[in-house]
C-alpha cells in the first residue's frame, strides 16, 4: 500500500538525521551505537601511516602467514562475565568466547555444521541420540584434558544455569575417553546443533580448585587459541598465544586486545588514528564513513549464519499493562512506518522484513501480512480494545538508537500510545532481555532458518531472551513442541510457515520487525583471515588470523 506521510517532527527528525551524516554524524548502528563520525582531512594522514601507506583496501595478501604480533579490536559490546560459559548467552560476547574458547561444532562457509573439538558425530532421531566423536590430545589452557567426562561436565553446568539449549537431555554416556553419547528426552531437529554449537567447554579442574562460577565469571580458561590475561568491564580484555593449543602450528598471534569503546565516533577515531586494527559490530555510520575512504576493509556474512532481525517489542507478560491485549500489540505495530524510518536512518545497509527470517530465507513466510503503516488502524484498534483515549508508556534506548525511538515515540503518540524515551545503557538492556521489561523495548533476534531452537530460544517459557516479557499462547508452544523432533524437512519447514502466522499475524508476540540487521566487521587490508562474521555473523576464527605487516 502507498506509503502515508509522517508527521512534521518525524520528517524533520528524520531530514536532520541525513543532514548529520552528510557531515558523518547522527544515525544509529547495528549494534545500537551511534556516530559522529570523521574528521575529514586529517583521517587520510593517519590511516595511511597506520596501514604503512597502502590505500588499496582491496589488496589481499599471496603470501604465507606470518606469527607474531597483537590484534587490537574495537568493540561497543561490553561482557558482564568472562569465563564462565552457561552465562555467556548474547551472541554478540561470542567473539570473546571463540578467542578463549571452542565448541564441539563450528560453520563452514556455507553455514553447515563443521568439526572443532568434535571430528564426527552420528545422529539416530529412532533412538533420539546424537554420539560425538572427539578429537584426541586436546587439553584445556591448564594443562588438564579435554575428554568425554569434560564435556558430560559442561553440559551438567548449562543444564544447571537453565539453559534451553540442553533443555532437551535427558542423560550423558561416555563410553571412552573421546566419545559422547547424548540421550535425548525425544527427538529434536536442532538438538545437534543447540548442543553443538552453543555449549563452550572450560576446564572442570579450574572452576573446582579454583572457587567455581564465582571465579569462572571473570576468568577464562579453555581449549581455545588464546589464554586470558586481565579483564576489566566495560574497558577490555586482553589475551596470550596459547603454546599448547590443539591445531599444530596456530595461533599465528602472539595475541589479541579487546578494547570496549562504546561511544561509536571514538571507536571511529581509534581505527583511523591506528590505535586499533579492526571493529567488530561495526555501526552503519562507521561503515558509511570508513568505506567511503577507500583505505579499509568490510567484512559480512553471506551464508545467513547468525543473522539478526531488530524491531521493537512490547511487554505482554502483566495483566496490568495495555500491551497485555493483542489487540494493543496490533495497533503498536500499525502506528509505526517502518518503511520510511528505515530508509531515512538505515542508510541503505538495512533490509526489511516483517518476521522471524530474511526476506528469501526457507522460513520465510510470504503469506505474513504484517502491519503496514495505517494509524487508523490503530486508533481503531485502540478504541476496540478500551484504550480510545490512549495511554502513557515508555520506550527504552541504548546508545544510536536514540533518533530511532524518537521516530517511533513521535507516531505512536499520534494515536494516543503516548510514549516518552528513556536511554538506558548495555547493563540494564541485558538485564531487560534476560528478566523482564515494562513498556517497549528493543527485539535482537538471530534469525537463522531453525525456529525450533532460535526462536525457540525467546518464545520457550524458560527460554533465555525476552521471554520473561512476553506471554506464550499455548497454539505457539504446541507448534514450537510440534517442530522440534520433526524428522523430515518438509514437516518441519510448513510448521516454521504457520508459527510464523501465528506468531506475528495473530498475536504480535515479539512485536514489529523492523529489519535484518548489517552485523559487520571493518578492518586494515593487513589484518588477514579474521573471517570474522564469515562462517557466522557473531563470530571469528581468531588461530587463523594473522597479521600481514
Amino acid at each position: 500500500m502507498k506509503k502515508k506521510r509522517v508527521s512534521l517532527l518525524v520528517s524533520v527528525l528524520l531530514v536532520f538525521s541525513m543532514l548529520l551524516s552528510a557531515c558523518g554524524g547522527g544515525g544509529t548502528s547495528s549494534s545500537g551505537q551511534s556516530s559522529a563520525g570523521s574528521e575529514g582531512g586529517d583521517q587520510t594522514e593517519a590511516v595511511s601511516e597506520a596501514a604503512g601507506d597502502s590505500t588499496d583496501a582491496s589488496a589481499a595478501s599471496t603470501g604465507e602467514p606470518k606469527e607474531g604480533g597483537v590484534l587490537k579490536i574495537g568493540t561497543g559490546q561490553s561482557p558482564t562475565v568472562i569465563g564462565y560459559t552457561p552465562e555467556i548467552n548474547n551472541n554478540s560476547f561470542l567473539q570473546f568466547l571463540r578467542t578463549a574458547f571452542n565448541s564441539l561444532c563450528f560453520y563452514d562457509e556455507e553455514g553447515n555444521l563443521a568439526p572443532e573439538l568434535a571430528e564426527s558425530w552420528e545422529t539416530d532421531p529412532d533412538a533420539a541420540t546424537i554420539t560425538f566423536h572427539l578429537r584426541s590430545g586436546v587439553k584445556f589452557s591448564d594443562g588438564t584434558d579435554f575428554n568425554a567426562e569434560a564435556v558430560k561436565w559442561n553440559i551438567e553446568q548449562y543444564q544447571s544455569a537453565g539453559r534451553t539449549e540442553v533443555g532437551s537431555v535427558a542423560s550423558i554416556d561416555c563410553p571412552d575417553e573421546n566419545t559422547v553419547v547424548i540421550n535425548l528426552e525425544a527427538w529434536s531437529s536442532s538438538a545437534l546443533e543447540s548442543i553443538g554449537f552453543f555449549v563452550y567447554y572450560m576446564s572442570p579442574t579450574a572452576f573446582e580448585e579454583n572457587g567455581g562460577a564465582d571465579w569462572a565469571r571473570f576468568n577464562a580458561v579453555g581449549t581455545g587459541p588464546f589464554i586470558m590475561k586481565s579483564f576489566e568491564q566495560g574497558v577490555g580484555v586482553t589475551y596470550e598465544k596459547n603454546p599448547n593449543y590443539w591445531e599444530e602450528g596456530k595461533p599465528y598471534l602472539d595475541g589479541v586486545e579487546f578494547s570496549i569503546i562504546s561511544e561509536p565516533t571514538t571507536l571511529e577515531n581509534a581505527l583511523t588514528a591506528g590505535e586499533i586494527d579492526l571493529i567488530s559490530y561495526a555501526s552503519i555510520d562507521n561503515l558509511k564513513n570508513l568505506e567511503a575512504t577507500g583505505n579499509f576493509v568490510r567484512e559480512s556474512n553471506e551464508n545467513g549464519m547468525g543473522v539478526e532481525t531488530v524491531g521493537v517489542i512490547p511487554n505482554s507478560d502483566d495483566e496490568s499493562s495495555p500491551f497485555y491485549d493483542a489487540k494493543v500489540r496490533q495497533a503498536f505495530c500499525y502506528a509505526i512506518d517502518a518503511d520510511t524510518i528505515v530508509d531515512s536512518l538505515g542508510y541503505g545497509y538495512y533490509t526489511r522484513t516483517n518476521q522471524w527470517a530474511a526476506p528469501g530465507a526457507i522460513t520465510y513466510n510470504e503469506d505474513v501480512e504484517g502491519y503496514p503503516y495505517n494509524p487508523d488502524k490503530a486508533k481503531e484498534l485502540l478504541a476496540e480494545a478500551g484504550y480510545a483515549d490512549g495511554f502513557d508508556t515508555v520506550i527504552y534506548a541504548a546508545a544510536g538508537l536514540e533518533n530511532w525511538a524518537t521516530a517511533i515515540a513521535d507516531q505512536l503518540t499520534q494515536v494516543g500510545i503516548r510514549t516518552q524515551v528513556e536511554m538506558v545503557d548495555a547493563t540494564k538492556g541485558n538485564d531487560f532481555m534476560a528478566n523482564g521489561w515494562d513498556g517497549i523495548y528493543w527485539h535482537f533476534a538471530s534469525v537463522s532458518p531453525d525456529l525450533g531452537l532460535y526462536m525457540g530460544r525467546h518464545l520457550d517459557p524458560n527460554g533465555a531472551f525476552y521471554a520473561k516479557g512476553i506471554q506464550h499462547p499455548q497454539d505457539c508452544l504446541d507448534l514450537l513442541e510440534a517442530i522440534r523432533p520433526a524428522k523430515d524437512d518438509e514437516t518441519k519447514v510448513a510448521d516454521e510457515l504457520e508459527l510464523q502466522k501465528l506468531v506475528y499475524d495473530k498475536y504480535a508476540l515479539f512485536g514489529l520487525p523492523l529489519y535484518v540487521n548489517a552485523i559487520d566487521a571493518i578492518k586494515y587490508p593487513y589484518v588477514m583471515d579474521d573471517n570474522f562474521t564469515k562462517y557466522h555473523c557473531a563470530t571469528w576464527t581468531p588461530a587463523d588470523c594473522w597479521l600481514d605487516k
